[in-house]
């Protein structure tokens, strides 16, 4: 029971499961490109049968963009909710986070995370006190939500392969890579629509992670898919999708 409780704790929040890729090429994306701001909702399945709820949505701000996740699961006596935000600007054209904000309730302790990258002075503080983190500064870093918008550049840009430095909760750099694994029609709550299929490389051969993305809905994340020892962790597919103003 408390394996597979931990397993859900680990992977609650689906959008950091984009989160595992050597050094990123450049991106060709024109500096022109921009974002729509949109709404989603999705469902969290394990072993066909819902477990909880959850959303994203992206706005447009003074300053450039904000990525939002959030979820709500329950499964036996485990729950976890928790949400997500991702600041970030658009800088010839790749993605250039200012801030991350991560908080999570439920099951266990609660948590609180926080990474502000000050691009000027090249400085990373970290959690709630804002601590200078003692780190060779990157370039090419991007926080656990960001880089799921520097994917649909580099999708758009006609790219089949995908290395990004993230940088995690506490600000440690890690490696994240992906490839397409070709297109696929896909049967959803939300309906019928055409889909690219994302392999994440690299990792242990006993994990397996697939995202989908949908090209019509821009590059939308529309259903992610795990499995650990050949055991289905989750499955969390959309819902309702809708742009906003």
């Amino acid at each position: 029971m408390t394996r597979m409780m931990n397993k859900w704790r680990l992977t609650a929040s689906f959008f950091l499961l984009f989160s595992s890729l050597l050094t990123a090429e450049e991106p060709t994306a024109s500096p022109s490109v921009q974002f729509s701001p949109f709404e989603a909702s999705y469902n969290v399945l394990r072993s066909g049968k819902k477990h909880g709820d959850a959303k994203r949505y992206l706005k447009i701000t003074d300053q450039g963009y904000e990525l939002g996740y959030s979820s709500d699961i329950s499964w036996l006596i485990f729950e976890d909710k928790r949400s997500e935000q991702s600041f970030f600007s658009l800088k010839n054209g790749r993605i250039q986070p200012s801030r991350y904000v991560m908080q999570r309730t439920g099951s266990g302790p609660n948590r609180y995370y926080e990474l502000n990258l000050n691009w000027e002075s090249k400085e990373l503080r970290v959690e709630k006190s804002k601590t200078l983190k003692a780190i060779q500064w990157n370039e090419q870093w991007l926080d656990p939500l960001s880089y799921h918008s520097q994917l649909a550049l580099d999708l758009k840009a006609g790219k089949t392969e995908f290395v990004y430095q993230v940088l995690n909760r506490h600000g440690d750099e890690r490696k994240y890579s992906y490839k397409v694994a070709g297109e696929e029609w896909l049967s959803l709550p939300y309906g019928k629509v055409k889909t690219i299929r994302i392999e994440r490389t690299g990792t242990n051969a006993d994990k397996q992670v697939l995202a989908w993305v949908a090209p019509e809905l821009d590059y939308l994340l529309v259903r992610l898919w795990q499995a650990e020892d050949k055991v289905e962790q989750f499955d969390i597919q959309l819902a309702t999708f809708k742009p906003s103003n």
